[in-house]
């Protein structure tokens, strides 16, 4: 349309020059057809306006032209966007105030469980006979992202096993969260509340199977997956801290009244270098109220100090170390953990305390307080010189990215992964003597010692295989006879192959 407009604008143009050349070769100055000429200067005239004519329409329809193209782009940039990241479907709006992430991760466990021979004398509550086989450990199905800009959210489901056999699907975290005063956020729902260095680590950066045991049992107490919780977060560039108030979990058991807590934890950055890090935390957790087991005022408030040997294939779900159901006025843990890496070298190591404040109903004797402890401590040399990294938003440390990934055709062999752990948690307190019952008030829950080795391979950022051994030292006293010692020895071979998006 412009090429055929400016040819006609060209072509009269031409015409009007030519007019001119040709009156004044033509006639001689004031006769006819000259430029003075009446006739003529009419034409001129007739030509010059068609040309103003054109030419305004050429104006026209260029604005129109400009007004179409910054449609176009407008309607492009207001489009939604689809993106894959590490294998990740992400769909944003063009102003990134809106986002969908589907979030995945499997990991299926094997495992083989070696016990001496006297351990198919126990009796059947302490593990005569631990099942090997094979069970998805978790399979997290869900979906994050942002609404409005301010406003974040998560909503994941379960539909692993925690005690070796796999389960229906169930919340493992959905929440809301207001981001508008960053680095301060606001969340509330059912989720993970923040418990501590361990404790935070994503799933799916574990280095081993499992957390340690110690670690886990003030996760369980009064936080963990699907706990019911509001929390304050602070997430700075060297600070991370967290203050949650939780209830009973999704799927938990009919009580009277749920119970109540407190939880918190603060963790620094005393060193913060691109190839170093050392963070320090502290966190503690208060039960003031465990839940009601009937209506009455002098009704049970139990709650339960227990782990597995930080493996969970078995079918049967028996926990080696428990203090049982235990009436509680209030719970206190209380932990401290330090991890950092520097370069391809990493380190993490925790203590924890527990103290029960028993309950009873008059008129019985009070019964004493209770005290037990744990502590882990594990290292890892990253064999291809990779280093692990920090999640600001979890204030956790995560796995390492393989600096070349693995293919046969003249790639990487991805980045693999030395590591050692060993953990110590102690559930005794008033236990008396082997031969005795024990005394009143006392706990016989047993002292668990494991020690594993490990070794992780990263193919590439999505998948992850790891090989474990471990070696695990039950001792415990049974509270009633004739088997005084109910503790044994175990030696297991896991294997978990890891899928994440």
């Amino acid at each position: 349309m412009f090429i055929t407009v400016g040819s006609r604008a060209l072509l009269l143009g031409t015409a009007v020059a030519c007019a001119f050349a040709s009156g004044a070769h033509a006639a001689p100055s004031g006769g006819a057809g000259s430029a003075s000429d009446p006739a003529t200067q009419a034409k001129i005239q007739e030509m010059e306006q068609e040309i103003q004519d054109l030419s305004a329409q050429i104006q026209d329809l260029k604005r129109s032209s400009s007004n179409q193209y910054a449609d176009v782009q407008k309607s492009q940039s207001s489009g939604v966007k689809v993106s894959i990241d590490n294998g990740r479907p992400t769909i944003a709006s063009a102003d990134g105030r809106f986002t969908a992430s589907i979030r995945a991760l499997g990991q299926l466990d094997a495992a083989y469980y070696m016990q001496g021979g006297g351990a198919r004398e126990l009796p059947p509550a302490n593990g005569p006979d631990l099942s090997s086989g094979v069970n998805f450990r978790r399979v997290y199905l869900g979906v994050q992202g942002k609404v409005f800009g301010d406003w974040s959210y998560n909503i994941n489901f379960d539909f692993g096993g925690s005690n070796g056999t796999e389960q229906g699907g169930r919340i493992q975290s959905t929440y809301v969260q207001y981001d508008g005063l960053a680095p301060w956020a606001f969340r509330v729902g059912a989720y993970p509340p923040p418990a501590g260095l361990e404790d935070s680590t994503s799933a799916q950066d574990t280095i081993f199977l499992e957390r340690t045991a110690p670690s886990d049992v003030m996760r369980n107490t009064a936080a963990g997956d699907g706990r019911d919780a509001a929390t304050i977060l602070y997430a700075g560039d060297r600070i991370f801290g967290a203050v949650s108030y939780t209830a009973g979990k999704v799927g938990d058991g009919a009580v009277f009244d749920e119970q109540s807590a407190a939880v918190g934890r603060l963790t620094g950055l005393a060193v913060s270098e691109p190839d170093a890090k050392l963070a320090v935390s502290a966190e503690g957790t208060w039960v003031f109220k465990a839940p009601d087991a009937t209506q009455f005022n002098d009704t049970a408030r139990n709650i339960t100090l227990s782990a597995p040997p930080e493996l969970t294939v078995d079918s049967t779900g028996t926990k080696l170390v428990t203090t049982g159901g235990l009436n509680v006025d209030n719970v206190k843990e209380r932990g401290l953990e330090a991890g950092g890496f520097w370069q391809n070298l990493f380190a993490q190591a925790g203590w924890f305390n527990y103290q029960i404040d028993q309950r009873v109903a008059p008129p019985a004797l009070p019964k004493p307080d209770l005290s037990f402890s744990g502590w882990y401590a594990e290292a890892t040399w990253i064999i291809t010189g990779e280093s692990h990294g920090w999640n600001q938003a979890n204030g956790a440390f995560t796995a390492p990215r393989p600096a070349r990934e693995f293919h046969f055709d003249g790639g990487g062999w991805g980045a693999w992964e030395l590591a050692a752990r060993y953990s110590d948690l102690d559930l005794n307190d008033h236990t008396g003597s082997i031969g005795l019952d024990p005394p009143y008030g006392g706990v016989r829950g047993g002292e668990q010692k494991i020690f594993t080795a490990g070794v992780n391979w990263y193919p590439n950022t999505v998948l992850k295989f790891s090989l474990d051994y471990q070696h695990i030292d039950i001792d415990r006293l049974n509270n009633v006879t004739p088997f005084q010692s109910v503790g044994q020895t175990v030696q297991a071979i896991s294997i978990r192959s890891q899928i994440s998006l």
